[in-house]
């Protein structure tokens, strides 16, 4: 069995059926190959960022690792954003890369790099597999991305090298001891107690707990849902764990980002219950509140963003069911209540009439054909999005949070699509991501996939020129486009488009089937951004 044999039987054993990526030939192809010879499908990309998006969107919602393949050099060096997508939003990523074999690397400068040094600090672990790699090793390197965090594993592929075996990184890989926290008294490695009768104590002296939770809660599935559901107290949940508990229940008090929209519902709380949350989820803003800090981890906390009191390491479904008892004084509808006393205030406060992110958000909401499967880009309209959005289970919605990378919901929704399929996915992006992205619209065609890009087309980076001052001194140039009809360029592509100016004709164009590709381009009024951002930030 070759080199590239072997790798590609490490990825079938663990259930792989697809990989991703930009071949630059050479070896590059001989992997391609591998994995065609065991079955798995080859997807090709334009970008290899977005190669990588795809692939780590493909196994967050599938559950395991699929590979992206870029060659050396400009394709290794395109590739690390997509690296850190994965790390810092905790999909698990495999990502091959050409390299210059170890055999010549004395005599050939051309397009050498050291690669494994580019991608250590965004990558969990950044080795070489090479000739005498066996599917073992190779496996459990790969085990590495779905291990908790779950981030990205970078292999230079060079079948002229022997084997490297390479510790995690010790930036984004952490060491859980659950042995500790069964331990009366026992702290963590970073000095934060592990006592379980400490935990048991908070909860019950509690009458008005909050429960934020955050990405690593989206494991939880049913058994998690129905423990917070039953305990009654508010749930704030994270952009990247929305849809825990449904939206739309009762127990949701709506977003939890470190912001000005949850200030007054943690202002109340005796008592913060965090479950599964990540400190690369909120805003980098100070934690302004003085209630004490209840954690429920898959691993223990290594960055204190938050002033942990006690946290309590294990499988955060089973830490609910048995910590999450008791009588609270919270009213059956006090979530629900807040997080709809939230959107209120969302709404534009003046009395116009314009077509701005608000109404989009309403018309495709409001559309019967909604689909269940979305994709959001960093930019301004998310502030719009993620607060209105409904959404009945985790991985419904994808979004860059960690990273908070533009140009990551057209590839994310292509992995998304690819993961379920037959399903129709929405891909909400602002002009500035789908710009970034736009030659992708050619890989939705080409795979024929029921993918609806609505973009809001402003013609600006309109979250930054939010934050621009009037002393810095950079004006228009900085964040201004000219006038794109990204409709047009969608149909040089091949996908079914047509621009709309009102929210009547958006539901007119919503209220059709969606049975393949196509493109939305809303000509919006950016005159909505100013308030959301007031109300969500402050």
């Amino acid at each position: 069995m070759s080199a590239a044999d072997g790798i590609a039987q490490a990825f079938v054993n663990q259930g792989s059926d697809i990989c991703f990526g930009v071949p630059g030939g050479g070896p590059n192809l001989e992997l391609v190959g591998a994995f065609r010879r065991r079955g798995m499908r080859f997807v090709l990309a334009h970008g290899e960022t977005s190669a990588c998006i795809m692939a780590s969107a493909y196994g967050h919602i599938r559950g395991h690792v699929a590979p992206a393949v870029v060659t050396r050099g400009p394709g290794a060096a395109s590739a690390v954003n997509g690296a850190a997508q994965a790390t810092l939003d905790r999909f698990p990523l495999a990502l091959f890369t050409d390299t210059v074999p170890t055999a010549h690397a004395n005599r050939v400068p051309h397009q050498r790099i050291d690669q494994r040094a580019m991608f250590e600090p965004v990558s969990k672990v950044s080795s070489t597999v090479g000739a005498n790699s066996t599917s073992e090793q190779v496996s459990d390197l790969v085990q590495q991305a779905q291990s908790s965090p779950q981030g990205a594993v970078h292999l230079n592929y060079d079948s002229t090298a022997q084997f490297m075996k390479v510790e995690p990184s010790s930036r984004h890989d952490v060491s859980s001891n659950n042995d500790a926290s069964s331990q009366r008294g026992a702290s963590s490695n970073n000095g934060v107690s592990q006592d379980p009768l400490a935990a048991t104590r908070l909860v019950s002296e509690s009458v008005n707990p909050v429960v934020i939770c955050g990405l690593d809660a989206t494991r939880g599935g049913i058994e998690l849902r129905n423990a917070l559901i039953e305990f009654g107290a508010p749930v704030l949940t994270t952009y990247q764990a929305i849809g825990v508990v449904p939206t739309e229940h009762d127990v949701c008090a709506g977003l939890f980002t470190n912001g000005e929209s949850e200030r007054r519902l943690l202002e109340q709380a005796d008592l913060v219950i965090a479950v599964g949350l990540d400190p690369v989820e909120p805003i980098p803003a100070p934690w302004g509140y003085d209630a004490p800090v209840l954690s429920f981890a898959s691993h223990p906390t290594v960055d204190a963003y938050m002033p942990i009191e006690v946290e309590i390491v294990g499988d955060v479904a089973e830490l609910a069911q048995q910590y999450l008892r008791g009588e609270i004084h919270w009213t059956p509808r006090a979530g629900g209540s807040y997080r709809e006393l939230v959107r209120t205030e969302l709404l534009p406060t003046d009395s116009s009439d314009r077509f701005g992110a608000i109404a989009v958000v309403k018309g495709a909401l409001e559309s019967v054909a909604c689909p269940r499967n979305v994709t959001v880009d960093a930019g301004a309209h998310f502030l719009a999005i993620m607060p209105f959005w409904r959404v009945d289970e985790p991985k419904r919605l994808l979004i860059s949070n960690g990273l908070a990378t533009m140009g990551f919901a057209v590839p994310a929704a292509i992995g998304m699509a690819l993961a379920r399929p037959g399903e129709a996915v929405l891909a909400l992006v602002g002009d500035g991501g789908l710009g970034m992205t736009l030659a992708e619209l050619e890989t939705i065609v080409r795979l024929d996939l029921p993918i609806t890009v609505l973009v809001f087309n402003d013609s600006a980076l309109s979250l930054i020129e939010i934050k621009q001052q009037a002393d810095d001194g950079s004006g228009d140039e900085a964040v201004r486009y000219t006038e794109v009809d990204f409709a047009k360029v969608a149909d040089g592509l091949g996908v079914a488009s047509q621009a709309v100016t009102t929210e009547v004709g958006l539901r007119r164009a919503l209220a059709e089937p969606w049975p393949g590709p196509r493109l939305i381009d809303a000509r919006i009024d950016p005159g909505d951004y100013r308030h959301l951002i007031r109300v969500t930030r402050g």
